[in-house]
């Protein structure tokens, strides 16, 4: 069963920016460094490396953003799976406010979407479901 409507149009939006943001993002890191972190500055071998490292984990978050919104039934478990990583991110900004303090303002705000949009997207997607159901 394929969901349609503006609620399905508005899941696959947020589905297309995230993708987009993600790709793009997690590319510029991987290339760039620390220098392509608003706020980012030069830093110790170490942590460059593995900045750039997770950078091509978030970069490959992208496409499967993307192909999860060309998904004619928004799968339940890629859906889950990809709020499930972003809400643990968030998760993961938290403990680093708690270990090092606030961070720029860009990424406080992330964390706020990082927090709140996966349970959103979670819900949404289910009430689309089953109003798709009861109209069938």
């Amino acid at each position: 069963m394929e969901p349609r409507g503006p609620s399905a149009r508005l899941i696959r939006g947020l589905l297309v920016a995230v993708g987009a943001v993600a790709t793009g993002t997690g590319t510029a890191v991987a290339l760039r460094g620390p220098a392509a972190v608003p706020g980012g500055a030069p830093t110790v071998a170490s942590n460059d490396s593995v900045l750039r490292f997770y950078a091509v984990w978030w970069a490959a978050q992208g496409p499967a953003a993307l192909s999860l919104a060309r998904d004619p039934a928004l799968d339940e478990g890629r859906v889950r799976a990809l709020c499930a990583t972003t809400f643990l991110g968030g998760l993961a900004r938290v403990a680093a406010m708690r270990a090092s303090g606030r961070p720029h303002p860009l990424f406080q705000a992330l964390t706020v979407f990082e927090l709140l949009a996966p349970p959103l997207l979670l819900t949404a997607r289910k009430r689309l479901v089953l109003s798709s159901a009861g109209g069938q």
